[in-house]
């Protein structure tokens, strides 16, 4: 049985990785007054984590989902491991205002597919604590795109980022180029604040179908078709 989240999150920790995207969100540009948008209770995410796994290859028995409520926010938070992977819908109000924001696309009935996009996020987090992956990964990328990443965490938020932006192509194109333009926006817009989570220069389709191919299976079908959202 899995040990209750502890309060502190600590540098070391994947949670703590999750925390900065989110952050320079909400003392950028999201305050008191920025509406709060209901998040997805467990049952919803369950139901994401075994669509993401109709089309990529993961161990979802090593995933679990948690509703709580930190005082922080970040809506979504991983804290990974060997073992097992705890992903936690944070339904604290900060959060909800931060996931307001990142909504704030302007365009109508694209909230599933964002909810598709970080989904996807999250659980590549989870997919890269699986047993060799993170380094065969890592090396892969940074061949395709000549580059050498900073750490561990830009690796993983570039992967993520791509990873999710290859999911909504797939089971939701028709708003691929909404989320897309966002996640690349809020990317770049805070580069220089959050060094480690800027993916924008490889958030384009090529490095998008490559990050792909890495891990998609190939009887995938687009589930948007198939009823399932």
């Amino acid at each position: 049985m899995l040990n209750p989240p502890k309060p502190a999150v600590h540098k070391t920790s994947p949670e703590f990785l999750e925390h900065v995207m989110w952050n320079g969100l909400f003392f950028g540009l999201v305050s008191l007054f920025t509406p709060q948008a209901s998040l997805p209770d467990t049952a919803a995410m369950k139901v994401e984590i075994e669509q993401f796994a109709q089309v990529y290859t993961i161990d979802t028995q090593r995933i679990h989902v948690r509703e709580s409520t930190m005082n922080n926010p970040s809506p979504f938070l991983t804290n990974s491991g060997i073992k097992a992977c705890v992903l936690h819908v944070n339904q604290h109000a900060d959060a909800k205002r931060v996931w307001s924001h990142f909504l704030d696309s302007g365009h109508e009935g694209a909230e599933p597919a964002f909810l598709a996009f970080t989904s996807a996020h999250e659980l590549t987090h989870c997919l890269m604590s699986e047993k060799g992956k993170r380094v065969t990964a890592k090396q892969a990328l940074q061949e395709h795109l000549g580059i050498q990443f900073k750490n561990n965490v830009h690796f993983e938020e570039t992967l993520a980022d791509l990873v999710g932006l290859a999911y909504v192509q797939k089971v939701m194109p028709e708003y691929f180029e909404v989320v897309y333009r966002r996640v690349k926006s809020i990317r770049t817009d805070f580069s220089n604040r959050d060094p480690e989570h800027d993916s924008s220069r490889a958030l384009n389709t090529h490095t998008i179908a490559f990050a792909d191919q890495m891990f998609s299976k190939t009887d995938t079908i687009r589930l948007a078709d198939a009823g399932t959202r």
